[in-house]
């Protein structure tokens, strides 16, 4: 009784504490979007104090986002006489707890660095309307992070490196290398792509993109080949704002057993010349349904650097949630 009594109450503030950081996470993006672009919605200059309050909230949800995650995480774990989570080799706290100063180092960098955002595939997993011109090459690591184990989904880490092309006429091509994911067996995963803008129009800020991913593995392949296919407009306003909207199909086994369409959307927001809000959400309970929001920075003309947060669709309450990382370079 006694010890069902310490498990509840561990769970009462672990449980509260993530809800309350989800909530505020979530309500910081909202005003924090609301505040900086004001401009916009009121059709006159704001106080400068109303931008930067804006851009502070919108700061604060990185943080609150990721302090959500690992709440969840302390509610998901068994009861231990230790204080620290055990790790499956039964080291108390001891990988967990350097993953965590890891990607808290490599997180501090990149939010303390001098980080106008140029052409690249996606923003975290969404595709961006942007093309690269001609003889552009763009080249890009992710790195996806989960320091602690969750009761659905254990920790991990996975590197996808991906590089882009600008063909001309609207086209670029690129290729993804997926499946490299640890602990386990790598699923190693060729993905070459193609996007192509139709429309840009001069004034109006609308953009149209249409593309295409081919999945081929190549090494402990799960399925012989499969596709993602999607089409989306964006709107870019004279506030630094743009707003993505689309549709996508993957075929079978690529993201989940079944043939899965849905939707997929973006928003981005210029704060300062060097830094942007980001998020964008792929619909579905699927491999690639999650939520990401997270912040850009441009470190110089050729090095972009990207820090979210993704939470999934399905099960986010079992641990389905981790770091996005991503590193970008522009060649020329």
């Amino acid at each position: 009784m006694d010890t069902q009594r310490t498990k509840n109450a561990g769970w009462s503030w672990e449980v509260t504490g993530a809800v309350c950081c989800f909530a505020g996470g979530i309500s910081a993006a909202v005003l924090g979007s609301a505040l900086t672009a004001s401009t916009w919605i009121l059709g006159a200059e704001a106080h400068p104090w109303v931008r930067g309050l804006g851009t502070a909230l919108l700061i604060l949800t990185i943080p609150l986002l990721i302090l959500a995650g690992y709440c969840m995480d302390w509610a998901e774990r068994e009861p231990k006489k230790s204080q620290f989570p055990i790790s499956k080799n039964g080291e108390r706290g001891s990988v967990p707890v350097s993953q965590a100063l890891v990607v808290g180092l490599f997180l501090t960098a990149v939010l303390l660095a001098s980080l106008e955002l140029h052409a690249q595939q996606t923003i975290f997993n969404v595709p961006t309307t942007d093309v690269l011109e001609k003889g552009k090459v763009y080249g890009e690591l992710d790195a996806s992070l989960k320091p602690t184990d969750g009761a659905g989904v254990g920790r991990f880490s996975s590197f996808v490196p991906r590089v882009v092309v600008g063909a001309g006429s609207g086209v670029e091509v690129g290729l993804n290398l997926t499946g490299n994911i640890q602990p386990g067996p790598d699923s190693t995963t060729l993905v070459p792509t193609i996007k192509w803008k139709p429309y840009q129009g001069k004034d109006n800020g609308w953009a149209l993109v249409i593309g295409d991913n081919l999945f081929v593995p190549v090494r402990n392949p799960a399925y012989n080949a499969g596709n993602y296919v999607y089409a989306e407009m964006s709107k870019t306003f004279k506030s630094g704002t743009r707003v993505t909207v689309g549709g996508y199909d993957f075929t079978q086994n690529v993201v989940t057993s079944a043939n899965r369409a849905g939707g997929q959307f973006s928003f981005e927001r210029s704060l300062t010349k060097t830094v942007t809000f980001a998020a964008d959400w792929f619909t579905g309970k699927h491999a690639a349904g999650y939520f990401t929001p997270g912040l850009v920075f441009k470190v110089d003309p050729k090095v972009t650097a990207y820090a979210g947060y993704s939470i999934g669709n399905q099960n986010p309450s079992k641990g389905n949630h981790f770091f996005l990382l991503e590193l970008g370079y522009n060649f020329n």
